[in-house]
C-alpha cells in the first residue's frame, strides 16, 4: 500500500515525539533541574497564555471560516477548544504567585483547572471524532458555541466558589485516586481518539485529520511528562508544556488546513474545472467550439503573416440520428466517445481536433502547401472509419461525410469558414461516405434545402401530400393480397417529389411524426373505402419511421386511428426496419404492444440491417420482406441467389411469410416460386399508382384472371 506525503509526515512526527521523550528519560538525571519559582512562573504563564490564544484562535477560525462548509466535527471542535482555552486561562491566572491563587485541600485551584482543561480536550476530541462527520446548518453556530462556553463558565464559577481549603475529596488518598483516574482517562482518550481517526479514515486519510493526529501525539506525551514530574517547577513540567505547545501548533495547523487551505484548493479545483468545461466538451474531452474559434483566429493571423493557407475539415457521422433513435442516447454517447478517441489518436496534433456539438467534429489543418494536401488528409480521415467500432460485444460500421473550406479563398473569418465547410459537408452527405471541397455554387443547393424544409411545414398544413399504392401479389395464386402505401409530395412549384427528396428532411426536423400519422390515417381510410366500394378485404402495409416506432403511446395512437377510420386491425400491416430492433428489450416490448391490438408486423428491407438472428425468433413478427438489392441480380449473382434462398428457408422454419421487393421479370418470379416465396411486389406487376387508378387496375386484373 502506497503512503502519501501527509502520512509520511505523520509517521515522522510521531517518531520525533517518541524519540524526544525517550531521550529525555535516558538523560533525565542530566537534564533534570528545579527552576526558580519566579522564572518558572514567567515561563509557565507565557506558555499558558499562548495555549489560551491558540484555543480561542481555533474558536474564531471555526466561527468565521466554516459558515459555508460547516460540519459537525468542525463546529464541535471550535466550541470544545473555546472551553479548553477558558480553563487554560483560569489555570494560568490561579498559579502560585498570581492574584487568584487558591489552595484546595492538598492541591490548588490551578491544578484543578489544568486537569479539567486536559480532560475536556481529551474526552471531547474522542466524542467528536468517534462518529462520521456530517454537514450542519450555519445557524447552529451560536447555540452550540454559546452553550459550550456557558457550561464551561458556569462550571468554573462553581468550582472556584465551592472548592474550599478543607475539601475532603481533594485530600490524602482520595486526591491520589482522583489524580490517577484523571490521568488514565486523559491518556486513554488520546490513544483511543488517535486510533479512531486513523481507522475511520483508513482508505483516504486527509491531511487535516492527520495533522490533528500529530497534535494529539504531542498532547499524549505532554500529559505523560506532567504525570512523571516531581515538582510544580521542574524541567519535566517544562518539557511537558513544550510538548503541549507543539501539540497546539499542529492542532492550529490542522484547523488552518480545514478552514483556509482546503477550501482554497477546492476553489482552485472548481475554477480549473469551470475553465476546462468552458473550452472542452464534457462527453469526449475534446476542445469545443469556443476554443476552436480562438485557435482558428490565431492560426489565421499566423497564416496572414507567413502568407500560408490553412483548411478546416468539418465531419458528420452519417445516419447518426437513426443510430441514436435505434440504440438509445447512451449508446450514441459511447459511439461519440469512440469516434473522438479514433480522431484524437489519428491526428498529427490531437489539440487540432474539436467537437462542435452533436455528431459534428472539426479538424484544423494549418500550414497547407496546396489543396491536394487537404484532400490527402480527407482520404486518410475517411479510411479511419473502414474498421468497425467494437462497443460491448458487437461491431458497428459507421461512415462519415466531410466538408472542407480553405483560408483565405473560402472565407477570412471563423463564421464564414465554418458555414462554408458545413455547406460542403451537406453536399457530400447527399451520397454519404464522401468528402467535398467547398464551391460557391453549393450555396444554391443549401438554400434550396432550407427552402424545401420551410415548404414542408406548409405542405402539412395544406395537405399537399398524397399516397400511391404498390400491390403485393401472391405468387402461387396470382391474386392481389395487399398494397403498400407510399407517400408522394405534390409540390406547387417542383411538381411530384419522391420520398427520397423529402423524407430525410422530415426525419431531421421531427416532421416525420405528423407526416407518418397522416400517412397511416389516410391509408386506413382508403382501405376501408375500397372495402365499402365492394373490393375484397386486402392487407394495407404502412412503413413506420424510427421516430414513430419509439414514440410514446404508439399502440394507443394506432388503435385510435383504426377506430376513427373503421378499419379492422387484421388488415393493417406495419413495416419496420431491422435497425429498429437493435434495442432488443424495447423492440420486444413495443412489438408485443402492437400485436396486442391485432395488426400484422413485417420487417422491411430484410438483410441490409444489423439485427441479430438469435433475437429474430423472439420478436412477434409475421413477415420478412427481402430487400430489392438481393432480388435485382438473382440470375447473375450467385451470392444474391444464396441469400434469398437462405432467407426463404429460414422464414419457413420460423413460420413467417416472405415478400420479395423489386421484382421486374419472369426469371425472378420463377426463381422466387421455386424457393417457396409467397408474395412479391415490383414493377413487374405495376408501378405505385394513385388510389383511383389502383381500383381500376385491380378490377381489370380480376377480369383478366
Amino acid at each position: 500500500m502506497s503512503i502519501n506525503r501527509a502520512e509520511k509526515i505523520t509517521i515522522w512526527t510521531a517518531f520525533v515525539a517518541i524519540s524526544g521523550f525517550i531521550i529525555m528519560r535516558i538523560f533525565h538525571g542530566e537534564l533534570y533541574v528545579l527552576i526558580p519559582e519566579h522564572t518558572y512562573l514567567f515561563i509557565h504563564s507565557g506558555t499558558e497564555f499562548i495555549s489560551f490564544a491558540v484555543s480561542f484562535t481555533m474558536l474564531a477560525l471555526g466561527w468565521l471560516f466554516f459558515a459555508k462548509s460547516l460540519s459537525r466535527q468542525r463546529l464541535y471542535t471550535a466550541a470544545l477548544f473555546g472551553v479548553v482555552g477558558l480553563f487554560d486561562m483560569l489555570h494560568a491566572l490561579t498559579m502560585k504567585g498570581m492574584p487568584f491563587y487558591q489552595p484546595v485541600g492538598d492541591t490548588s485551584m490551578t491544578l484543578i483547572f489544568a486537569a479539567i482543561a486536559q480532560m475536556t480536550g481529551a474526552i471531547g476530541l474522542y466524542f467528536i471524532f468517534r462518529k462520521e462527520d456530517m454537514p450542519i446548518a450555519a445557524t447552529q453556530r451560536l447555540p452550540v458555541v454559546g452553550t459550550a462556553l456557558g457550561i464551561g463558565a458556569l462550571l468554573a464559577i462553581i468550582i472556584y466558589y465551592l472548592a474550599g481549603p478543607s475539601a475532603e475529596l481533594l485530600t490524602g488518598m482520595s486526591l491520589v485516586g482522583l489524580r490517577s483516574v484523571s490521568k488514565t482517562v486523559i491518556l486513554l482518550s488520546y490513544l483511543i481518539t488517535i486510533g479512531t481517526i486513523l481507522y475511520s479514515n483508513r482508505n483516504e486519510r486527509p491531511q487535516a485529520l492527520l495533522t490533528i493526529v500529530q497534535s494529539m501525539v504531542f498532547f499524549l506525551f505532554a500529559n505523560i511528562q506532567f504525570i512523571l514530574g516531581n515538582s510544580m517547577n521542574d524541567t519535566d513540567m517544562l518539557f511537558g508544556h513544550l510538548y503541549k505547545l507543539v501539540g497546539y501548533y499542529f492542532l492550529l495547523k490542522g484547523i488552518y488546513y480545514v478552514t483556509i487551505e482546503e477550501p482554497f484548493k477546492q476553489q482552485k479545483r472548481s475554477d480549473s474545472r469551470i475553465n476546462y468545461l468552458a473550452f472542452h466538451d464534457e462527453l469526449t474531452g475534446l476542445a469545443n467550439r469556443r476554443l476552436f474559434g480562438e485557435r482558428l483566429n490565431a492560426e489565421m493571423q499566423r497564416a496572414r503573416q507567413n502568407d500560408n493557407r490553412l483548411a478546416i475539415m468539418l465531419l458528420d457521422i452519417d445516419r447518426f440520428k437513426t443510430i441514436n433513435d435505434a440504440l438509445g442516447h447512451s449508446f450514441g454517447d459511447e459511439m461519440l466517445q469512440a469516434v473522438s478517441q479514433r480522431l484524437r489518436h489519428a491526428a498529427a496534433k490531437p489539440d487540432h481536433v474539436f467537437r462542435m456539438g452533436g455528431d459534428e467534429f472539426v479538424i484544423l489543418l494549418p500550414d497547407l502547401e496546396n489543396k491536394a494536401a487537404a484532400d490527402k488528409h480527407a482520404q486518410a480521415l475517411m479510411g479511419l472509419f473502414d474498421a468497425p467500432f467494437v462497443l460491448g460485444e458487437a461491431e458497428y460500421h459507421v461512415t462519415i461525410s466531410v466538408g472542407i473550406s480553405f483560408f483565405p479563398q473560402d472565407g477570412e473569418c471563423v463564421d464564414v469558414l465554418i458555414k462554408n465547410a458545413d455547406t460542403a459537408m451537406y453536399s457530400a452527405k447527399v451520397h454519404r461516405n464522401e468528402f467535398a471541397n467547398y464551391m460557391p455554387e453549393m450555396n444554391v443547393t443549401a438554400h434550396d434545402r432550407l427552402r424545401l424544409e420551410s415548404d414542408l411545414r406548409r405542405a402539412l398544413e395544406q395537405e399537399q401530400f398524397t399516397l400511391a399504392y404498390q400491390p403485393l401479389v401472391n405468387l402461387n395464386t396470382g391474386k392481389v393480397v395487399g398494397v403498400e402505401a407510399l407517400v408522394r409530395w405534390h409540390h406547387p412549384q417542383r411538381g411530384l417529389l419522391p420520398p427520397g427528396e423529402f423524407i430525410p428532411l422530415t426525419e431531421e426536423n421531427g416532421l416525420i411524426l405528423p407526416l407518418g400519422e397522416w400517412v397511416l390515417k389516410s391509408a386506413c381510410k382508403q382501405n376501408k373505402a375500397w372495402q365499402d366500394a365492394g373490393l375484397p378485404p386486402i392487407m394495407m402495409s404502412v412503413n413506420l419511421s424510427m421516430r414513430q416506432f419509439r414514440q410514446h403511446g404508439l399502440a394507443e395512437r394506432i388503435m385510435a386511428i383504426l377506430e376513427q377510420t373503421g378499419m379492422n386491425p387484421q388488415y393493417l400491416d406495419l413495416e419496420i426496419t431491422e435497425s429498429m430492433t437493435s434495442d432488443v428489450e424495447f423492440a420486444t416490448e413495443m412489438l408485443t404492444s402492437l400485436k396486442a391490438i391485432g395488426v400484422q408486423i413485417s420487417i422491411d428491407d430484410f438483410g441490409t440491417g444489423y439485427s441479430s438472428l438469435a433475437y429474430l425468433k423472439k420478436f412477434p413478427i409475421d413477415k420478412l420482406k427481402i430487400d430489392r438489392s438481393f432480388v435485382n441480380d438473382l440470375a447473375e449473382d450467385g451470392s444474391d441467389a444464396a441469400i434469398v434462398t437462405t432467407i426463404t428457408a429460414m422464414a419457413k422454419h420460423l413460420k413467417l411469410k416472405v415478400t420479395a421487393e423489386g421484382v421486374e421479370n419472369d426469371e425472378q418470379i420463377r426463381f422466387l416460386r421455386d424457393r417457396q416465396c409467397e408474395e412479391a411486389q415490383g414493377f413487374y406487376f405495376t408501378k405505385p399508382i394513385p388510389a383511383n387508378l389502383f381500383e381500376n387496375w385491380y378490377r381489370h386484373r380480376n377480369q383478366m384472371a
